[in-house]
This record gives structure tokens, sequence and C-alpha cells, in this order.
């Protein structure tokens, strides 16, 4: 667990600063695994603002924001803020796991070189003999019954660039992807 601390536009306070060490930590038992937290204590003329930013070892990120009239005040809310989420992700979890039981699906993960022709195996192939792809891993993935916009939150929450899962609406396996420019692709097998 890794917290840091950082004041704007405001003194930084080690009392203060040890209340946000001591409230975020204390989100370790909602989490079951270590995490780094940003806080971020913000004064302005007329309110105080706290936001906290949690990253996981297993994919979550959660981040809140909170305002009030005074910081212990805004460190408190924000801390609340952010055990509901964490409280309702774990739920949406749970709920995943009981669902149906899920199909399995076989990857192969193919190594990129065979895809290309070599110059000298080339020669040495004869016309008909073909390059054929290697396979360097085979893994077995539980494909969960999910809605797309489930496996939509799935994947955000997992921070993998895809999901494998059997969509609820056609009872066939898909592949949910994450684009480079940010959107999601969606193959049906």
């Amino acid at each position: 667990m890794q917290i840091s601390v950082t004041f704007r536009k405001t003194d930084s306070s080690d009392a203060l600063k040890e209340y946000a060490v001591k409230k975020v930590g204390k989100l370790q038992k909602y989490l079951n695994s270590s995490f780094e937290a940003d806080v971020i204590l913000e004064a302005h003329k007329n309110h105080h603002l706290a936001s906290v930013n949690i990253s996981s070892n297993t994919g979550i990120n959660i981040q809140g924001e909170e305002q009030s009239d005074n910081m212990y005040a805004s460190i408190d809310l924000v801390i609340a803020k952010l055990e509901r989420q964490i409280k309702k992700h774990r739920q949406k979890l749970r709920e995943f796991s009981n669902t149906t039981p899920s199909k399995m699906a076989k990857l192969n993960v193919y190594a990129p070189e065979s895809f290309y022709e070599d110059s000298q195996a080339d020669e040495e192939l004869d016309e008909h003999a073909s390059l054929t792809p290697t396979i360097i891993k085979t893994e077995n993935v539980a494909a969960e019954y999910l809605t797309v916009e489930e496996a939509v939150m799935k994947l955000e929450f997992q921070k993998q660039d895809f999901l494998v899962f059997t969509n609820k609406a056609s009872n066939q396996i898909s592949i949910l992807h994450l684009r480079k420019d940010g959107n999601y692709a969606l193959i049906e097998v």
C-alpha cells in the first residue's frame, strides 16, 4: 500500500497528512490486494477540496472528489464515497460470479515471427509446402455469461485489452477488445 498526499494552494500539515493516510489506509480492508493512492488536498477561498485516486494491482481504478468548508470533513466525505464505490464494485463482481455456469474457450497464442516467411526458408520449402504458425501458449478461459454492457464494465475494471465471455443475448462466445483509439470492438464467434 503506497499513499501519496499532495497539498495545493495550502500549507502542508503533518497532522492533516497523517489523517488522510490513516483514512485512506482503512480502505485496505475492502480491497483484497495492495493499492496505490494519490490524495490531493486543495484549499480555495470558500471551500476545501479533497480528491483521491486509487489504483489496485487487480486493475481496479476508483476515484472520488468532495468539497466542504473544512478539509477534515472533505477527507471524510471522499472516503465515504470511495467506500460506497468499492462496495458497489465488489457486489457487481459477486453477481457476475454467481451467474449460470460459464462455457470454456481455448485461446492459442501464436509467435509473431511464425506468420512471416524467411527468405532462406522460402528456398528450402517446396512449392506446395506452407509456413504454419507456431503455438507458443495455450490457455483455457472461462467465458462467463454477461451482457455486452456488463462485459464493458468488467473489462474496464480488469485493465486488460480483451475479455472472452458468453453473450447473454446471442448465447455465443464473444470477445470484447479494447482498441487503440479507446473504443471497444465486439467479435462474436
